[in-house]
């Protein structure tokens, strides 16, 4: 009896660890909906708040090099290659400093929130799907 009440806890917690949260999925859809340009949106998680692994999303890639876009909550340890690649952030203030990032899904006053800067997007060639386009500031 012992042994099926360790198994019983132990599937229990293997399935909560691989659960999906409702933030990533929202993340997953989000990233799901932006178009890069003349390219297939490959993306590379780095230092992430939410990570993206066990979610629906995916496309993402294992080494930035391979990436098309960075996710993440800081950017400040990245390899040269990478610093010149867009950024979507889950930290306001590193959306509003950094110019290379173009979007940030944030919690604010405990609601989350959503935000994409137009210019950075144009410059670079991510176009905004009309679900998106609402939450651009």
């Amino acid at each position: 009896m012992a042994f099926l009440r360790a198994l019983w806890i132990g599937v229990f917690f293997g399935v909560l660890s691989y659960a999906q949260t409702p933030e990533q999925e929202l993340i997953a859809k989000v990233l799901k909906l932006l178009v890069v340009e003349n390219s297939t949106l490959r993306v590379y998680e780095n230092q992430p708040a939410i990570s993206l692994q066990g979610s629906s999303f995916d496309a993402l890639v294992s080494t930035c090099e391979q990436a098309s876009l960075i996710y993440g909550e800081n950017f400040e340890v990245l390899s040269f290659t990478c610093k010149a690649l867009p950024r979507f952030s889950t930290n306001y203030d590193v959306f509003k400093n950094d110019t290379q990032v173009i979007g940030a899904f944030y919690w604010r006053k405990g609601r989350p929130q959503l935000r994409f800067n137009k210019e950075r997007c144009e410059a670079f060639h991510i176009l905004l799907p009309q679900e998106l386009v609402r939450y651009v500031e």
